[in-house]
């Protein structure tokens, strides 16, 4: 079985874990779709879409596009998934990231979305309302990628 790097929620320590675990840590049943979309994500280099998830899902086998979806759902939920929906409407799903947060650039040209690292910009933020338990904060850079805005000039 494939080990994994993970964190121990209750000790922040860094600890090898399989997919099998990831699910049974959910408290969600291993089924063959689970593992196989989880498996995609853990090799993906961005975020992904149902689509790019169908796509991409082995071949030999047919895929239920509502079991997929339901999948998608319950990963978000469980908080192995986070949800981001682009521009134009369009939902995206990457691995929560335990250590570091980080930023995406979705082009309004040709719709590819990126994960921006915390060296690609920086932002003074100060949040000084105690009224207000913060969760998360997204950041969502938009623009033309650098093909898209090679191509208009």
């Amino acid at each position: 079985m494939k080990q994994l790097n993970s964190i121990d929620n209750k000790t922040s320590k860094k600890v090898k874990i399989t997919f099998e675990e990831v699910l049974q840590n959910a408290d969600l049943k291993i089924t063959r779709s689970r593992l196989e979309v989880l498996k995609l994500f853990f090799s993906a280099k961005k975020p992904l879409t149902h689509q790019l998830i169908m796509d991409n899902l082995p071949k030999n086998e047919s895929w239920d596009r509502v079991t997929i979806y339901r999948t998608l759902s319950e990963f978000s939920e469980k908080k192995i998934l986070k949800l981001l929906i682009s521009n134009d409407r369009i939902s995206y799903f990457e691995l929560v990231h335990l250590e570091k947060s980080h930023g995406h650039f979705f082009c309004n040209e040709c719709g590819k979305i990126e994960c921006l690292n915390k060296n690609t910009f920086e932002i003074d933020l100060k949040f000084n309302n105690s009224k207000y338990l913060i969760h998360s904060l997204e950041i969502l850079v938009t623009g033309k990628c650098e093909v898209c805005n090679k191509w208009k000039e």
